[in-house]
């Protein structure tokens, strides 16, 4: 394994580019208050297996406390699963600067919008669900940092399946054109949207060798089309797109297609991903220093034939995207402390 790992950081091979009271009296009072927020359910389970893992367990993170998992969609069991308190995160875990320190910088809430409700993919029903995460302290906060996780199709031919890509920056398009009923952020359609993140989050995780190759080593291929080399994807300038209001029977790669030219036009240069929530999440608390943290199942275009309903491509990637998050949290903790 050592000599794996010294290799891989010679040749490269990473790319830098009350219940509800009770539960949430368990944060420490100081900490800061750091919400990571996945859309689908297999998403956020791909996620926690990354996090959950003692084999692979991140010294600066404690063990997963408070846990709610897994979760399991009404329609998917015989008879019905019983019902979950939806106002509830997956898990906490608190997240530490260094492994000596004994008092946590930020605790850690794992969240899913499909726990919350069954938005049927509308984005305004996404924004009131996450009224639930406002609410769960008391008394209701807005989050100290805010991190979107899910994942996406990343532009281009070169596959970089099995992925995980991160950047701060959104550009969030309207693929009904403004149709009657559709959601929108006033000012913030069809430009690209900075995060609060300070760019030394960047620089500090483009500077750690170590972790980049521990992210790599870490990293499940998947079954179609995967990456030659499994690796973060991570740069200040990284741009997340997401089309919204997609009209039924919408063909997505039209949609992706028409969304990653209005980017372009916009004077976007390094896209990273393209799917529908980042933006939603990020317009949720508008002022919190925000990141996508996106696993790349599949190029643009490529849903069907490479990601659509398979496990070994989908869950995967999540991990992969969950294994990055886990490695970079501390740095993101002490970027907005």
């Amino acid at each position: 394994m050592l000599d794996r790992r010294a290799f891989l950081a010679t040749a490269g091979a990473i790319l830098i580019t009350d219940t509800k009271s009770s539960l949430a009296q368990t944060t420490p009072s100081k900490a800061l208050r750091v919400v990571v927020i996945a859309n689908r359910y297999h998403e956020a389970d791909g996620l926690m297996a990354a996090i959950c893992n003692q084999m692979a367990h991140s010294p600066n993170l404690s063990a997963p406390y408070n846990v709610d998992w897994p979760r399991w969609p009404r329609v998917l069991s015989n008879p019905p699963a019983p019902p979950k308190d939806s106002g509830m995160p997956r898990c906490l875990i608190d997240v530490f600067r260094s492994p000596s320190d004994k008092t946590p910088t930020a605790t850690m809430e794992i969240w899913c919008i499909d726990d919350l409700a069954n938005t049927n993919g509308v984005s305004s029903a996404k924004i009131s669900a996450m009224d639930q995460i406002t609410n769960f302290t008391k008394p209701p906060s807005t989050p100290d940092g805010v991190i979107a996780f899910g994942t996406a199709g990343y532009p281009g031919l070169p596959s970089n399946n099995g992925c995980a890509t991160i950047g701060g920056t959104i550009f969030i398009h309207d693929a009904s054109n403004g149709a009657a009923g559709g959601w929108s952020w006033p000012g913030n359609m069809d430009m690209l949207i900075p995060s609060k993140i300070p760019a030394s989050f960047f620089s500090s995780v483009a500077a750690d060798q170590e972790a980049l190759v521990a992210i790599n080593l870490e990293m499940i291929s998947p079954q179609n089309h995967p990456a030659s080399v499994l690796q973060l994807i991570i740069a200040a300038d990284a741009v997340g797109i997401s089309s919204v209001n997609i009209p039924a029977g919408a063909q997505y790669c039209d949609v992706d297609t028409n969304s990653i030219g209005q980017a372009l036009s916009h004077g976007a240069k390094n896209i990273a991903s393209v799917e529908t929530t980042h933006g939603v999440i990020r317009s949720k608390w508008p002022d919190a220093p925000f990141v996508f943290v996106t696993a790349i199942p599949n190029r643009v275009c490529h849903f069907p034939d490479e990601a659509s309903g398979i496990y070994a491509q989908e869950f995967a990637s999540s991990h992969n995207a969950g294994v990055a998050l886990k490695h970079v949290i501390p740095y993101f903790v002490s970027a907005i402390a």
